[in-house]
C-alpha cells in the first residue's frame, strides 16, 4: 500500500463557462483609445489659432497641446507598465507611426508647432523601453526566486519523507510482527479522509500521520511488543506507554503538529474508554479518530502473533459494531463503504 504523496492539485471537471473578455484586455483596449485621442487633440491644438473661452477664462487652442501630449504619455506608460511585452511594441508601433505625419507637418506645412511633439515622442519611446526593460529583468529576478523556493520547497520535502520513512522502517524492524502496517494504515487513513470530501493538503497530512502513529513503540522493550503469548497487565500498561512516548518523540516537529495528535490520540474510543486520556467524542482530534478506524481495521485484516486475517465479513461486523463506541460514526461508515467497495478483500495484508 506504499504510495506516492503528489503534490498536484485534482483537476476538478466542472462545466465549461462561457468565454467572457478579460477585465485586462477592456483596459487595455481603453488605454490605446484614450492615447490615440489624445494624440489626435494634440493635433489638433498644436498649431491651432483659435481660442477656446472656459468659464474662468479664455485661452488658445494650442496651450492645451502639452495637457493632452501628457495624457497621452501616461496612457502609453500605464499600457508598458501593466501589459508588459504586449504592451511595449504596441506602444512603439503607435508613437512610430506619428513620426511621418509630424515629418509631413514641418516639412510641407512648416508647422514648428509639431516640433516638441516629435521631442516629446523621442523622450517616450527612451521612457518607455527603460521602463519595459526594467520590468523584464524583475519579472525575471522573480521567476528565479519562484523556481529557487519551489527547488527548496521539494528538497525540504523529500528530507521530510526521508525521515518518516526512517523512523517507520526502525519501528517495523522492532516489531515483526506487524511489518507493513504503519504504511497499511496510512494508506486507509488517506482513504477515510478523500472519501470524507479533505482536500489534498489535508488527506497528505493524514496519510503522514497514520505513518508515524506507532513510532512510539521504538521506546518499548522488544521482549513486549516481540511477546508471542497474551500480555500481562503490566506488560499492557508497558505497551500503552507507546501513544504518549510517540508524541513526545513528535511534538518537536513544530512545523507538523498534526503529527502528534495521530501519535497520542488514536487509541481514544468514541465512548471514553480509551486511553491514554480518556477523551471523549469529539474531544479526540479529528485525525486521531480517522487513525482509529484504519488501525483497527488493519489489526483485524493482518497476520499477527495472536490472529491471521479476518474474514471479511467478520471485520465489517466488527467496525459495524464499533461505530459509536470504539469508532466516531461518521468514519466507521466510511470505513464499511470502502470495506463494501473491496468485492475481492485486497485491503489486507498480502501474504508474502
Amino acid at each position: 500500500m506504499k504510495k506516492e504523496i503528489s503534490t498536484e492539485k485534482t483537476e476538478t471537471n466542472g462545466e465549461q463557462q462561457p468565454e467572457r473578455r478579460e477585465p485586462s484586455q477592456v483596459i487595455f483596449v481603453l488605454l490605446l483609445f484614450l492615447f490615440l485621442a489624445d494624440t489626435a487633440l494634440v493635433s489638433m491644438t498644436a498649431g491651432s489659432k483659435a481660442i477656446v473661452t472656459l468659464p474662468f477664462g479664455a485661452f488658445p487652442a494650442a496651450t492645451f497641446a502639452g495637457v493632452f501630449s501628457s495624457m497621452a504619455n501616461i496612457c502609453i506608460i500605464f499600457v508598458v507598465v501593466y501589459f508588459g511585452k504586449r504592451g511595449y511594441y504596441t506602444s512603439i508601433a503607435l508613437i512610430l507611426i506619428q513620426f511621418p505625419i509630424v515629418l509631413m507637418s514641418l516639412i510641407v506645412r512648416h508647422n514648428l508647432g509639431s516640433l516638441p511633439g516629435m521631442f516629446s515622442n523621442l523622450l517616450i519611446i527612451i521612457a518607455i523601453t527603460l521602463i519595459y526593460n526594467r520590468n523584464v529583468k524583475i519579472t525575471k529576478y522573480q521567476q528565479t526566486e519562484v523556481e529557487n523556493l519551489k527547488k527548496r520547497d521539494e528538497l525540504s520535502r523529500r528530507l521530510f519523507k526521508q525521515t518518516v520513512t526512517a523512523l517507520v522502517n526502525a519501528v517495523d524492524a522492532k516489531d515483526r510482527y506487524s511489518s507493513g502496517h504503519s504504511i497499511r494504515v496510512a494508506g486507509y487513513s488517506e482513504m477515510i479522509a478523500r472519501e470524507a470530501g479533505k482536500d489534498e493538503e489535508e488527506c497528505r497530512r493524514i496519510y503522514y500521520a497514520g505513518l508515524l502513529h506507532d513510532v512510539g513503540k521504538i521506546g518499548i522493550p522488544n521482549h513486549i511488543i516481540n511477546k508471542n503469548s497474551r500480555l500481562n497487565d503490566e506488560e499492557y500498561e508497558t505497551i500503552k506507554q507507546h501513544a504518549e512516548k510517540g508524541n513526545q518523540i513528535l511534538s518537536g516537529i513544530n512545523d507538523y503538529p498534526h503529527l502528534c495528535l495521530g501519535a497520542h490520540y488514536h487509541h481514544e474510543r468514541y465512548d471514553g474508554n480509551g486511553y491514554p486520556d480518556k477523551l471523549k467524542g469529539e474531544e479526540i482530534p479529528e485525525i486521531a479518530r480517522i487513525i482509529s478506524v484504519a488501525d483497527a481495521y488493519d489489526a483485524m485484516t493482518s497476520n499477527r502473533s495472536y490472529s491471521s486475517v479476518a474474514p471479511q465479513e467478520k471485520v465489517r461486523e466488527q467496525i459495524e459494531k464499533g461505530a459509536g463506541t470504539q469508532f466516531d460514526p461518521e468514519f466507521a461508515r466510511i470505513m464499511l463503504k470502502l470495506i463494501d467497495r473491496d468485492t475481492e478483500y485486497k485491503m489486507r495484508q498480502q501474504d508474502a
